[in-house]
């Protein structure tokens, strides 16, 4: 009896698959990126909430499976999910004892019904451990085919999904930066190197749709819209315009909302991304015609579905409601003191309470000369008082660690003159700006109509240096050294230890290749020491009690002041007008 139940139930499988299809069919294809730890509907705080989280986007997809149906939905994640917030930091690295058994990441997805999820560069730079143990723990595909490893014996993470709904078959390609290398030290992805992007994707597409013959296609990446052009980082608008047999690209990273349409020399590619943090989810709605099995017809529509306003799944919060418990027990431990408010957006006018601790904590214990640092946080307030552990996540951000390199002082002069060719611009009148600004009109909003022009993550100051900007000078000529802030000399020919992020030193933002002029194949021959993650130092200097040692840096200065001190006041009126 039982062999003849299992001989039934293989023809009944046979037979429904050999039936041809007819009509119409739809599918529905969700997708988060950059989500950035976003997991919890709390900033581990009474009275500080985050105003979307995955709780958010929970609920919307429990609806849209049970309005659509579960055969006619799929969900994606396009990377970054395991940085930037307490809840993933307790699980990569305070949680390692798997006391839960798998990464919470691992179980969210599970709960929310991922079926593919995309590695982001961030991810990578939690290193092999927590992401060695996701591709243990997921019961999903974790996509990145351009991850050859060294040795040849294939892709360190998936190529791609294949995913059946409802008699459809889909087929989802996924692809992390490529520019990880420039960013992260090569411990963090050994084992391991990145292939460019479009130098992959044709051969890919072509190889997945001969061997898996799809009925759609997708190329999910953690990379960038651009603006068209082949950019390594940011290369999605490039290859929508230019790829063949892709339905839809998922693009990622660069936190930027789109939904459009581009032509690609044949016919229409969707280009969808949905900022960042849980704000949206991406959408492509794919409605499919078949004529005796033969697919005759694809309409493809494109959505960003903002998630502010849709109720929260309390279904979810409850079920990870002890390991949020946890974390807030973790992130409420006072970390330190400050004797004055900290606004990091003062470090983009001059020296600042905010840059003058990182380039404490860099010098003192790196023991370098000099310090390179930029703001991380852009426009983060801690109050005066008692700061925990969400109040480091405001100071830094991210998992760097502290590198020493070795650089003439004139690429210490030449480096610090490609960083404020980001930041500002010449100034022909002193009513100029003297912030490198874009004015978007377009925008409703009057005080959101400013913005920097280039990435503020990348405008590295410096200390143990003396120096001024002169903001009437072309890039170039612009930095005039005077010394080293305890009074000796500055000698352009003179090799000097600098401390900075090691994303900076790995190639992060270009000033040590386009500044410096280091080739990017030498960047690792100059660094001759390698300290623990900033933020971990930043915590050990506070519990030990030496943030006495921290020094008000004010080393360097924009002039002419009697053209910079109203053009900054002006600027910082624009870019942050609620700040004080």
């Amino acid at each position: 009896m039982k062999r003849f139940s299992v001989l039934f139930a293989l023809f009944a499988i046979i037979c429904s698959c050999s039936s041809p299809r007819e009509g119409k069919y739809r599918i529905q294809i969700y997708a988060t990126n950059d989500l950035h730890g976003k997991f919890f509907d709390s900033l581990y705080s009474d009275n500080k909430a985050n105003r979307v989280s995955m709780a958010n986007i929970s609920a919307y997809m429990r609806e849209c499976r049970a309005s659509a149906g579960e055969e006619n939905v799929v969900f994606l994640d396009l990377g970054d999910a395991l940085q930037g917030d307490n809840a993933s930091y307790y699980s990569n690295f305070i949680d390692t004892n798997r006391r839960d058994g798998r990464h919470l990441f691992a179980r969210i997805a599970e709960y929310v019904g991922y079926d593919a999820l995309v590695v982001g560069n961030h991810d990578v730079e939690t290193g092999h451990p927590v992401y060695d143990r996701l591709l243990d723990e997921l019961h999903v595909p974790y996509l990145a085919a351009n991850s050859p490893k060294n040795d040849g014996s294939g892709s360190y993470f998936d190529e791609y999904a294949i995913i059946r709904r409802g008699g459809i078959k889909i087929a989802v390609i996924g692809m992390t930066n490529p520019n990880i290398k420039s960013w992260l030290d090569e411990s963090l992805w050994s084992g391991m190197h990145f292939v460019e992007i479009e130098h992959l994707a044709d051969s890919l597409v072509r190889s997945v749709k001969a061997a898996e013959n799809p009925d759609v296609t997708i190329l999910a990446i953690h990379a960038g819209l651009g603006n068209g052009s082949n950019d390594l980082e940011n290369p999605a608008r490039y290859l929508a315009s230019r790829l063949q047999g892709v339905d839809v690209i998922f693009a990622a990273h660069d936190h930027q909302r789109c939904c459009e349409k581009i032509f690609n020399g044949t016919d229409s590619t969707l280009l969808l991304e949905g900022a960042c943090r849980a704000q949206y989810l991406s959408l492509a709605d794919i409605e499919l015609e078949f004529s005796a099995d033969s697919l005759v017809g694809k309409r493809i529509c494109g959505e960003l579905l903002p998630m502010e306003g849709v109720e929260k799944d309390e279904a979810y919060l409850a079920h990870f409601k002890e390991y949020f418990n946890r974390v807030k027990s973790f992130t409420n431990r006072k970390v330190g003191t400050l004797e004055k408010d900290l606004q990091t957006c003062d470090a983009y006018f001059g020296p600042s309470d905010y840059m003058s601790l990182i380039h404490s904590i860099q010098l003192n214990a790196s023991g370098a000369d000099i310090s390179f640092a930029a703001p991380l946080t852009t426009n983060g307030l801690i109050k005066a008082g008692d700061f925990d552990f969400q109040g480091l996540f405001t100071i830094y951000p991210f998992e760097n660690q502290l590198f020493v390199i070795e650089l003439t002082g004139r690429q210490i002069k030449d480096y610090l003159e490609c960083s404020y060719s980001y930041w500002i611009s010449t100034m022909r009148h002193k009513d100029d700006h003297i912030i490198n600004l874009v004015h978007d009109t377009s925008k409703g909003n009057y005080q959101y109509r400013y913005s920097f022009r280039n990435m503020p993550y990348n405008f590295d100051s410096a200390a143990n240096i003396d120096y001024e900007v002169d903001v009437r000078q072309p890039f170039g000529k612009r930095i005039a050294i005077k010394g080293m802030s305890d009074g000796r000399p500055f000698h352009a020919d003179s090799l000097y230890t600098v401390a900075l992020s090691s994303y900076r030193a790995s190639g992060g933002g270009d000033l040590l290749v386009k500044g410096a002029g280091i080739a990017a194949d030498s960047l690792s021959s100059i660094v001759v020491k390698k300290l623990d993650d900033l933020r971990t130092l930043i915590y050990n200097m506070y519990m030990n009690g030496e943030d006495k040692n921290i020094k008000e840096w004010n080393n360097w200065k924009f002039v002419p002041e009697n053209w910079t001190a109203d053009a900054l006041r002006r600027d910082k009126a624009l870019l942050f007008p609620q700040a004080r």
